[in-house]
């Protein structure tokens, strides 16, 4: 009797979920946009979020109160570019005016020729040039964005034809009309490979986009993580890098050598998928997440991902990204 009684109540507990917690798995969003062929979620911590979208959200064509998903695509990532800008102005990153010179830092920078001279001559180094007395620009200015594209190009792709097609039009356009640099990272069979380094030749991107096939596995884990290498590098090359993951969500192959780093998940592959996430969330990353085949959850699983969408919408929350879910 005690065994009906418990049954009863999780089926109970099932459907008051399905009835009133159907928003609860966008918990935390500070946007939230739904219409009959797209949901845009932003999980940004950003204060002036409201006014970001507001400003970015003024081309965006509302035809008889339908908003196209490639719009909503191109909304995240201008949102992401504007924070990514930010982000590299106040680091004095961007690649505009040189305003002073500063010791070298890392392995990419731009040397400063007349400090680095005149720090020669006065250790007595002159003409010869020693590694103590170059200098490095020091520059001000908005920074350039490389957006980084993970393409999840696996078989289970094949049914999400259209959001593929929606997300690389929406990519296309923002690119082309900011001249952004754009990468690919293409994840599919047993891992990830970079399938074009960065380049504002979005027609090159095309090209091996077309060569490629919808087939194996999904890595998506690892897609992400080779995308987060290539950002670090972007990011000390002074380019602000943007992640625009784009996938069904259906990981089905984990890393094959990684640290856990994110509360447990019982599938490895979506544990590997959350690691990553947190990896990218610790570097402040700018991450869009594209969902070519959302449907709509029904609750808030926590930290334990069930489908393709609640563990997409997971990775948005903790990179505090954008969610972009295509429907149909």
């Amino acid at each position: 009797m005690d065994l009906r009684l418990a049954a009863l109540a999780i089926l109970l507990w099932l459907l008051l979920s399905m009835l009133f917690g159907r928003d609860s798995v966008y918990s935390g969003r500070r946007a939230l946009i739904k219409t009959k062929r797209a949901v845009y979620a932003s999980f940004s911590g950003a204060a002036d979020l409201r006014k970001t979208l507001l400003q970015v959200s003024r081309g965006v064509k509302i035809l008889g109160g339908r908003v196209e998903p490639s719009q909503l695509v191109e909304l995240a990532i201008n949102v992401s570019r504007k924070k990514a800008r930010f982000r590299g102005r106040r680091r004095m990153m961007g690649a505009s005016m040189t305003v002073d010179y500063t010791l070298p830092k890392g392995s990419y920078f731009k040397i400063h020729f007349p400090a680095t001279l005149r720090r020669s001559a006065a250790v007595g180094a002159f003409p010869s040039l020693k590694w103590d007395a170059v200098r490095a620009k020091l520059l001000t200015g908005r920074s350039k964005v490389t957006l980084i594209l993970i393409l999840d190009s696996s078989a289970s792709m094949m049914y999400s034809v259209r959001g593929i097609l929606t997300a690389l039009r929406a990519v296309e356009r923002e690119a082309r009309r900011y001249r952004d640099r754009v990468a690919l990272v293409v994840c599919k069979g047993f891992g990830a490979v970079v399938a074009h380094h960065p380049s504002t030749n979005f027609n090159l991107v095309l090209s091996k986009i077309s060569r490629i096939g919808l087939d194996d596995f999904t890595p998506l884990a690892s897609g992400m993580y080779l995308g987060l290498n290539m950002a670090l590098t972007e990011r000390r090359k002074g380019y602000e890098p943007v992640l625009v993951i784009v996938s069904d969500g259906n990981a089905n192959i984990p890393l094959e050598k990684h640290r856990r780093v994110s509360r447990f998940a019982f599938d490895p592959a979506i544990q590997s998928v959350l690691d990553v996430a947190t990896l990218i969330a610790k570097n402040n990353i700018e991450t869009i997440v594209v969902n070519t085949k959302h449907r709509e959850p029904t609750t808030d699983v926590g930290d334990i991902a069930v489908s393709g969408t609640e563990l997409l919408v997971r990775v948005a929350k903790l990179t505090q990204g954008s969610y972009v879910g295509i429907i149909g």
